[in-house]
């Protein structure tokens, strides 16, 4: 399934702020971030508290743009403010939050109707536990491909290994959208150098103005009330971006 593996690659983009990045090149901040999806144009405004930062920072383009499946194309990275300020300053941002909006390329231009959002729900109740094991074919040719960007990225062998994610539920059923929150680890070896980050993700199908574009929200775990955040935080962003269209 084209989401989970997506999810499997966006996730390591994490690890990689986490340990440090600084002296990023940057352009000027933009307020509404919008997109031309075939013959509609589709707005993406950024969480409250955020700015979207692949169109400012080079490098957070160039890694997020790098580590999303060939399937896709990513359109937005949103960063916290506070991250951004980092970023401008030439320091490392914490990179414990973050968000990404991405659309499958074969659709991008296409209708996607309602009967077929409702069947791609449908789907992802009845299988969604197959895609998501780790050790099914989806998830292992993910970290496959994970690795290799990551090792060219690093300039050396990088490895990624992720824990079974636990899938916490649905957060979301709206028409025109379905979101799930899981739990899972994840761990990055570079070197010596090795780092094991929990992680809670929203994962969401969101249809607007007839194109489907999938949506992630992503925090660092350490308590429950890291779920409760996220899934506050994803259910106001997908507000936020319904009423945009």
């Amino acid at each position: 399934m084209n989401l989970m593996r997506t999810f499997a690659l966006t996730a390591a983009v994490t690890i990689l702020f986490l340990v440090g990045s600084s002296g990023i090149a940057q352009t000027s901040k933009t307020e509404v971030t919008t997109f031309q999806l075939g013959n509609q144009l589709t707005v993406i405004p950024a969480p409250e508290g955020f700015e979207e930062a692949a169109s400012q920072f080079e490098s957070v383009k160039e890694l997020f743009s790098r580590t999303e499946v060939a399937d896709n194309d990513m359109l937005s990275v949103d960063l916290p403010k506070a991250d951004c300020d980092k970023l401008r300053a030439g320091e490392a941002a914490t990179f414990k939050l973050y968000t990404k909006v991405s659309i499958r390329k074969a659709i991008r231009d296409l209708d996607y109707s309602s009967e077929r959002f409702a069947e791609l729900v449908a789907t992802f109740r009845k299988s969604g536990a197959q895609a998501l094991d780790v050790n099914g074919p989806v998830v292992k040719n993910a970290v496959r491909q994970l690795d290799k960007g990551l090792s060219e990225i690093n300039k050396k062998e990088t490895t990624v290994a992720l824990s079974q994610p636990v899938n916490l539920g649905e957060f979301d059923t709206r028409p025109n959208v379905y979101g799930v929150i899981l739990l899972l680890t994840f761990t990055s070896k570079s070197g010596d150098s090795e780092v094991t980050t929990p992680l809670v993700a929203g994962l969401s199908y969101v249809r607007v103005k007839q194109r489907l574009i999938y949506v992630y929200t992503y925090r660092v775990y350490n308590s429950a009330a890291d779920v409760a955040a996220l899934r506050d935080l994803s259910k106001q962003w997908l507000t936020k971006i319904l009423a945009a269209n």
